[in-house]
């Protein structure tokens, strides 16, 4: 397994992995998202290959299929004491290829990233019924810094 960069090439195949986050989250929702607007992802793909402040990693296999992805964003929040920060905006591992440790080996290529650039805080979201991600970023290391509320009014 190879950890590299995105390159243009891997788009078509990193799309079949965004749809299948995205409809994991739709499954685990109970809706929430829309499907997947494919054009929309192509195209956040596409500008992620010239920002070096958001990089998509892949995980290549020896045959060339992309079993997983990343995104990271090297950001800046000037109010706060820790001020450079990096944002995991998705990681998906294709079902055939989870329990391998391909989303670890993404992960600790992001570290190594954030290391390089003297970036000591990483974030994330993660949905609570996502149980089993949950599970994966608190044994990183991921401890939870805020919740996240929502409230629908046409439920009433």
């Amino acid at each position: 397994m190879k950890i590299r960069l995105l390159e243009d090439k891997d788009i078509p195949q990193v799309l079949e992995i965004c749809r299948e986050m995205r409809e994991h989250h739709r499954r685990i929702l109970g809706g929430y998202f829309k499907p997947i607007d494919e054009d929309y992802e192509r195209s956040s793909l596409a500008k992620a290959l010239d920002d070096e402040n958001s990089p998509v990693y892949v995980a290549e296999t020896e045959d060339g299929k992309i079993a997983g992805m990343v995104q990271a964003a090297f950001e800046v929040r000037p109010y706060l004491e820790q001020e450079s920060f990096c944002h995991i905006g998705g990681l998906g591992v294709l079902p055939g290829y989870r329990r391998r440790g391909i989303a670890k080996a993404l992960m600790d290529r992001v570290f190594e990233a954030c290391r390089a650039r003297k970036i000591t805080e990483v974030t994330l979201g993660v949905f609570n019924r996502n149980t089993g991600a949950y599970k994966f970023y608190e044994d990183l290391g991921f401890l939870p810094l805020e919740q996240k509320m929502k409230l629908d009014l046409d439920r009433e």
